[in-house]
């Protein structure tokens, strides 16, 4: 079923992806000791609640940063110390009365988390568009750890997006399947799958858990951190074959949705609408669940739509494009 432009919700539109993010602070020491303050951003659809400092407990032999437990609405979480988490030399001031911690609340990858922070700011509305790529020497000052910057408006500081992907699997708590059993692939005859698929995702984490995956089936991956690297790939590939259908070289394309520069609902919207591209088969992966983002992928034309990191459903899903 296609949809026309006129029928996608604004926040859809090419030109109008947008997403809400709740900014928070970070204080640290530099290596010199002057004190910097860092801005952080999490999309809003992950956070449940922001919650006051609650009653912690230590839990022995675990990270320093991921030591702690506490209960929060009935039900016990764990809670990361950020600060510990991203190896930041804190000020004393960052743990006094003056500074007023919080704990943000995360649901995702089918898991809750409480995340400490030093400071919350606000909530604010960024296009994806935006959001740009972290340049080399500052994702190796963050330890690999954020998948975005920006500047919402020309005065801020530098905005990160954190890779929260990240966060989750440093607890033990995004451990996916290693290995994959070819019994489980009804219907293939026990039989490896092979073709090329592009993973278009910003997080390195995700990328490499369904790259292990998948090759481990048989495929050939390409990857690509966001959807204006993938339709680079994509019209790479068209350069090269001329005329031939792409579908004859490229099997599948998975793409995550919350990405810089351009999301993954617009990254399919552009692939879907391009002749091109015709019978070349998407499928959204995202940590983002419910309804309403499995119904906004139909609009934009997903062949699929996964949650991650559910590695059986995932070869199931993909091994109907191989059939």
């Amino acid at each position: 079923m296609t949809h026309n432009a006129g029928a996608l919700p604004e926040v859809l539109k090419v030109g109008a992806n947008e997403m809400e993010l709740v900014v928070f602070k970070m204080y640290c020491l530099l290596q010199d000791g002057k004190p910097e303050t860092r801005s952080y951003g999490v999309n809003v659809a992950k956070v449940r609640e922001i919650i006051p400092m609650p009653v912690l407990t230590t839990v022995p032999d675990l990270p320093e940063y991921a030591e702690a437990l506490a209960e929060v609405r009935g039900e016990v979480i764990p809670i990361i110390d950020l600060g510990k988490w991203m190896k930041l030399v804190v000020p004393e001031q960052a743990d006094s009365k003056d500074i007023r911690q919080k704990v943000i609340v995360l649901e995702m990858l089918s898991t809750t988390v409480g995340i400490v922070v030093h400071e919350v700011e606000r909530i604010r509305r960024i296009k994806w568009s935006q959001i740009k790529p972290p340049p080399p020497f500052l994702q190796s000052k963050h330890g690999g750890r954020i998948t975005g910057v920006t500047k919402i408006e020309e005065n801020d500081d530098l905005l990160l997006i954190l890779d929260l992907e990240s966060v989750i699997q440093s607890i033990g708590a995004l451990v996916p399947k290693v290995g994959v059993n070819l019994d489980d692939l009804k219907g293939l005859h026990k039989k490896k799958l092979s073709g090329n698929v592009l993973i278009v995702d910003d997080s390195m984490v995700a990328r490499r858990i369904l790259k292990d995956t998948l090759e481990n089936i048989g495929l050939t991956i390409m990857e690509a951190a966001d959807g204006k690297q993938g339709l680079k790939v994509l019209n790479e590939f068209l350069d090269k074959i001329g005329d031939q259908p792409i579908t004859n070289f490229l099997s599948l394309v998975i793409t995550d949705v919350e990405m810089p520069e351009m999301d993954g609902l617009t990254f399919t919207k552009a692939v879907k609408s391009d002749p091109r591209f015709q019978g070349l088969p998407v499928i959204v992966n995202t940590s983002l669940s419910g309804d309403e983002n499995k119904n906004k992928s139909k609009i934009v034309g997903a062949d699929g739509y996964l949650i991650k990191f559910d590695v059986a459903q995932l070869i199931s899903e993909v091994s109907r494009f191989f059939r």
